[in-house]
């Protein structure tokens, strides 16, 4: 059980737990969670953005071996549900249910006044067990959603990659811009993301994937201030790609950062930089490929 944003290396030795207790049992292993995340119904105005885009946290979930996905919808109404009574449904809707796996600071119920210790009694009053998963470390501090928001924003990627425990991504779909890239001899997808978390303003190595083939890009988030442009815009140079990609859905996999957003003096200056640009990044994924 748990709102598992992001399905970080933490959640999934939640899962992971729940799995393997399954198959000792011989039974099946379910992921119960719910949609939107709480946050967003109990306190909106404080919610964060969520680390991943709602297809892609089903899909992460559903490669961990788990039987299916229980997706509940988060109401005011469900919020004010005691713990007893959220348990009682629980157990009204799977008899046979033997167990349940939350992490250690699990919190359910009303004002969330259920914690682990609720669960475990609940458990061994009705006849299932409960266990609580200790956070996963990266050296002193816990791996967590918020640290995991953190880096993404600070464009921090690799480490985001290590937390998460695979690359992070952005999803949407190609949609018409200004055309700049084309202009400057650099047509770029510009992508409309699915996703609520976006990195810092930057130049990013990544690769971008389009009908099932990953093309290694350079990629733009931020506005053109060389064009005093002012809209956010996330764009990718799909590097050796020539193609229609308008209404496309791509997935672009950030590698890692290299450089910031700045404005340039001339719309040749630009043209140089992104030369450069594009050398560096075939370099960082060539070498990336070979390892």
């Amino acid at each position: 059980m748990g709102c598992f944003d992001g399905v970080h290396i933490g959640h999934q030795k939640v899962i992971s737990t729940a799995v393997e207790q399954a198959a000792k049992l011989g039974g099946e292993a379910w992921v119960y969670t719910f949609n939107p995340h709480p946050a967003k119904v109990l306190v909106p105005h404080k919610a964060p953005p969520l680390i991943s885009a709602e297809p892609c946290r089903l899909r992460q979930i559903e490669t961990l071996g788990v039987t299916g996905i229980i997706e509940t919808p988060f109401t005011l109404e469900f919020a004010k549900l005691t713990p007893e009574t959220f348990l009682e449904g629980l157990m009204s809707n799977a008899p046979s249910l033997a167990g349940v796996v939350c992490g250690q600071d699990w919190s359910f119920g009303c004002r969330a006044s259920g914690n682990f210790r609720t669960l475990e009694i609940f458990g061994k009053q009705h006849g299932f067990t409960a266990t609580a998963v200790a956070p996963v470390m990266n050296g002193k501090f816990k791996i967590s959603s918020t640290t995991i928001r953190k880096m993404i924003m600070d464009g921090e990627i690799p480490v985001a990659a290590e937390l998460l425990g695979r690359p992070f991504s952005l999803f949407g779909n190609v949609v018409e811009g200004e055309k700049i890239g084309r202009e400057l001899g650099y047509p770029t997808a510009n992508i409309d993301p699915d996703n609520e978390l976006l990195p810092g303003n930057g130049v990013y190595a990544a690769r971008t994937r389009v009908d099932g083939k990953w093309i290694d890009s350079a990629v733009f988030i931020g506005t053109r201030e060389t064009f005093d442009c002012r809209q956010h815009v996330i764009e990718s140079y799909l590097i050796d790609f020539d193609g229609d990609l308008y209404g496309k859905t791509l997935e672009v996999v950030l590698t890692e950062k290299t450089r910031d957003v700045n404005p340039f003096p001339s719309k040749e200056a630009l043209i140089d930089q992104i030369k450069k640009d594009i050398a560096q990044i075939r370099g960082l994924l060539t070498t990336d490929h070979q390892a």
